[in-house]
């Protein structure tokens, strides 16, 4: 086992494609944090699924966050307060923003079918990671370091690197295994990249250098997709280590 990081930062995105929340613990489930991305957003005109990366007219979203209450979303508001995700404001709210009817709706798995509920838009891994030492390799690389901030990539997990790993660690450490506590993650593949990294969202502004310089120099993605082999609960600070598979 050899040191690896720790874990900086923990993230759930109870809406796809909205902004998420920041946690300090979760567990680690079969199949990924619970509660990550278990609704998404459709187009009330055509049930077109939100897909901002594609869309000029769904790209306000990730400016909208969300976070997990009991088993079901909440849409943040500008004044601080937060409303259900299934309520009728939740819908108003959204297609306020976005200036075209929309709705929220629970996501089902691929291949079932149930009323007013919608399949995801990919099948995604159980988890993605994302490492300091990537971020710290891509800032050095863009016009503007600034604008390399986790939000673009948005992961479920950024973990702050030992000194001794720097670079794309990720791309170097496929089919390996890290362990967290008791948990034990297997890093699966690169995770690909599209126009969501280089939206405007909060402080940050539309920044296509920084896919273009992934693109360049990512070998065939930024961070990585990962299986959970076993469960656990983690939290910030915990340490994480390097194994082979």
């Amino acid at each position: 086992m050899t040191p690896f990081g720790h874990i900086k930062e923990i993230w759930r995105y109870p809406v796809s494609s909205m902004g998420g929340e920041g946690l300090d613990g979760t567990e680690l489930a079969e199949g990924g944090i619970p509660g990550d991305r278990i609704w998404g957003v459709v187009d009330r005109r055509d049930g077109i699924v939100a897909a901002p990366e594609k869309l000029k007219h769904w790209r306000p979203l990730p400016n909208l966050f969300a976070r997990l209450r009991g088993d079901r979303p909440e849409i943040g508001l500008d004044d601080g307060s937060w409303i259900d995700a299934g309520s009728s404001l939740a819908g108003e709210l959204v297609s306020a923003l976005l200036d075209f009817p929309a709705a929220l709706h629970p996501h089902v798995p691929f291949g079932s079918q149930a009323h007013d509920r919608i399949a995801p838009r990919y099948q995604r891994a159980d988890m993605h990671i994302v490492t300091s030492a990537s971020m710290d390799r891509l800032a050095g690389l863009v016009p503007d370091p600034s604008q390399v901030d986790s939000r673009r990539f948005r992961p479920n997990i950024v973990i702050e690197t030992d000194a001794s790993q720097d670079g794309f660690v990720e791309q170097q450490i496929i089919g390996k295994v890290l362990s967290i506590g008791q948990a034990r993650i297997v890093i699966s593949e690169p995770c690909a990249r599209c126009t969501f990294t280089a939206l405007p969202q909060g402080d940050l502004a539309f920044e296509p250098a920084v896919l273009q310089t992934i693109a360049r120099h990512g070998k065939g993605g930024f961070g990585a997709l990962c299986q959970i082999v076993q469960p656990v609960k983690i939290r910030l600070g915990d340490r994480v280590t390097l194994n082979e598979a």
